[in-house]
């Protein structure tokens, strides 16, 4: 074979262990990387190392991306993707009547839920809360003080909301996600200048429970998924097949990466 490159972070199909059904496919990896450890045991002679016996092996998978989709954010909060119901917190400001009543239109609110504040110049800041009632008028919100509110002025209104067909995502205090099978292909290119495809099989990926989430106000959220590498009924862990006369599937993934290719010389 060939000296070749790698300068690819593979593109994925993840797929439940429990079904065999591809939960999500992916090509937006910027790093994929597969590590194996494994501590070997030393019988030892005159105080030195002098017989080896082989440790468990321990592998995991950590990925990171920028561009991901629901199922795969569940994926890296080792939790289920659900629909159903969701109450949401919301704020608006509205501004009093002169009879002392606040009117926020198209709003439905969870009883209980609602709360009053004054409001300062910049719009953000909350200043003191102010008494009053809050009522469901067909579809508007009614808030009416029952101490001074003058007319015009500013109040932020505080209230939750009840949202039908949301996507959820909830994290419990035991993981409800099944373990997965991991099918990766990467591009491959010789010091000749063909294009080859590497396919990976992972046969038996547990998502990691420790999660880090971290939102950036100045750059794109860099996701990462750390999942433990387990053995399958044979006892194997993963599967790499180097396909040297894959020179389609090779080059469509190049292209797609943004690479120049051309067609390699027979």
């Amino acid at each position: 074979m060939a000296q070749f490159a790698i300068k690819d972070a593979g593109n994925i199909i993840m797929k439940s262990n429990a079904t065999g059904k591809p939960l999500f496919y992916s090509r937006a990896l910027n790093k994929f990387n597969f590590k194996v450890d494994s501590e070997s045991v030393y019988a030892k002679a005159k105080g030195s190392n002098y017989i080896a016996f082989d440790g468990a092996i321990t592998a995991t998978i950590t990925m990171e991306q920028e561009v991901i989709t629901f199922p795969q954010l569940s994926l890296i909060l080792a939790s289920d993707l659900v629909e159903g119901e969701a109450n949401i917190s919301q704020r608006q400001i509205g501004e009093a009547d002169g009879l002392k009543k606040v009117t926020l239109t198209n709003v439905k609110f969870i009883n209980g839920s609602t709360s009053a504040f004054l409001v300062e110049e910049d719009g953000v800041t909350i200043g003191k809360e102010i008494e009053g009632k809050f009522t469901q008028q067909d579809s508007n919100l009614e808030f009416l003080a029952t101490g001074t509110l003058d007319e015009g002025t500013k109040v932020a209104i505080f209230y939750s909301i009840t949202k039908p067909n949301v996507k959820k995502i909830v994290v419990k205090d035991e993981a409800s996600a099944s373990n997965y099978r991991i099918e990766a292909d990467i591009a491959v290119k010789t010091a000749e200048g063909k294009y080859m495809t590497l396919y990976a099989t992972f046969f038996n990926c547990k998502a990691q429970r420790s999660i880090e989430f971290g939102l950036d106000a100045e750059n794109p959220v860099n996701f990462q998924t750390t999942l433990d590498v387990l053995p399958n009924e044979k006892g194997e862990y993963v599967e790499f097949s180097f396909v040297e006369d894959d020179q389609a599937e090779a080059m469509a993934m190049f292209n797609a990466m943004g690479v120049p290719t051309r067609k390699a010389s027979k």
